[in-house]
């Protein structure tokens, strides 16, 4: 029955409980000394009402009854006055209490309810909005600003999630206007030369929709979390990923430098691990210049760093590098990837408790740092050289 109850009336009932059994102990000890009292007001010394007389003894006198019955009666009427007002005391003092518990809880629960209303107000079209609860530093201020912490990563999300999809349409409708651009290009001719770079036109351009789908597919996965982990020798992967590399290296292309390759296990999607790096060595490699360089270095506590001597980027730019789509200033020439790169490499780094960062480098270029949670158990690893 008292879960139907309001907040308000079980603290009210609570502390009006306690008050009252709390009074009615001390008004019980109370009766009982006062009982013990009262039993020895008003009798002479030489005289006790619990034993007879002993006329034997010098001094000693015997009381009549008359006179015993009425200070029994006297003692007895005392003692249930005492009782009587120390019970209409205790029902006063707890009615107080019980209305002084009613309206000090009501101005505590007060802001709550404030907080409550403000808090139904929101939804999606105002998610910018904050709760704002007057008072003192206290819990419910703790308990305002976490909401508005929670609400603030949503309206974040929510944004970000807007961009993503207004971005991933823009991506995705560009191949289709030029493979309709294309289409109607190559039905209006039946040229050979020209219906054979129609062909190849469309192919670059599913083979970009495919890409494309299969950045959006690894991306979502690596966003799901934790699933299919197991332990890896992150080595032995950057080490194959790099081999890999080097041999789709074109010569001209900027050297492949390792600086230091440690062994290192981490717990992980063997796939999304592989992904990681591949798209780490893809960027520095496709965002550099003529004659430079790539540097990768990896040490036994799980930190992965790939360096490049790219164009310059901005300070401000550089966190933004994760998000999907997004290119900076040195990198809108580039329009062969799918602008997902980096977003999968934090996704995947987050998904089994890791992180990714990015900071520009002095003179040109951009240092990705990826930390992944080494496993309990380090496994020992070669190191393999890589000549570019």
């Amino acid at each position: 029955m008292l879960s139907h109850l309001t907040l308000r009336s079980r603290l009210t009932l609570l502390h009006t409980a306690v008050f009252l059994v709390v009074g009615a102990l001390v008004v019980t000890m109370v009766y009982l000394q006062n009982r013990v009292v009262v039993r020895r007001v008003g009798v002479l010394p030489a005289y006790r009402l619990d034993e007879p007389a002993h006329p034997t003894q010098p001094g000693a006198t015997s009381l009549p009854t008359e006179l015993m019955n009425a200070i029994a009666l006297q003692r007895n009427d005392a003692i249930g006055t005492i009782l009587i007002q120390w019970i209409v005391a205790l029902a006063v003092m707890t009615l107080l209490v019980g209305l002084l518990a009613w309206w000090v809880t009501g101005r505590v629960l007060n802001r709550v309810h404030v907080m409550t209303a403000q808090a139904r107000r929101i939804s999606l079209a105002n998610l910018h909005e904050r709760i704002s609860v007057p008072g003192p530093a206290d819990e419910i201020k703790e308990l305002s600003e976490t909401f508005n912490d929670m609400l603030g990563r949503l309206d974040e999300a929510f944004n970000s999630q807007a961009r993503f999809i207004a971005n991933a349409s823009h991506e995705l409708r560009t191949p289709l206007a030029v493979a309709r651009t294309t289409l109607q290009v190559g039905l209006a001719t039946t040229d050979p030369v020209r219906v054979r770079r129609v062909r190849e036109e469309l192919l670059r351009n599913n083979d970009r929709c495919i890409a494309l789908l299969n950045g959006l597919l690894t991306l979502a996965r690596g966003e799901q979390g934790r699933h299919g982990e197991e332990t890896v020798e992150f080595a032995g992967v950057v080490e194959e990923v790099l081999a890999e590399a080097a041999a789709a290296h074109p010569p001209d292309g900027p050297r492949l430098l390792l600086d230091e390759i440690e062994p290192c296990t981490v717990s992980g999607d063997p796939v999304l691990l592989a992904r990681l790096v591949h798209n780490l060595v893809d960027n520095a490699v496709r965002y550099n210049v003529p004659g430079g360089e790539v540097r990768v270095r990896l040490d036994p506590h799980g930190h992965l760093t790939i360096s490049n001597t790219g164009p310059a980027i901005a300070d401000d730019e550089a966190n933004h590098l994760f998000e999907p789509f997004f290119r900076g200033a040195g990198r809108a020439g580039h329009t062969d990837g799918a602008g997902l790169g980096l977003s999968i490499v934090r996704a995947v780094a987050v998904s089994v408790g890791g992180r990714a960062t990015a900071r520009p480098l002095i003179g040109g270029g951009l240092a990705v740092e990826v930390y992944l949670p080494t496993s309990t158990r380090q496994a020992a690893s070669g190191s393999v050289a890589v000549d570019a």
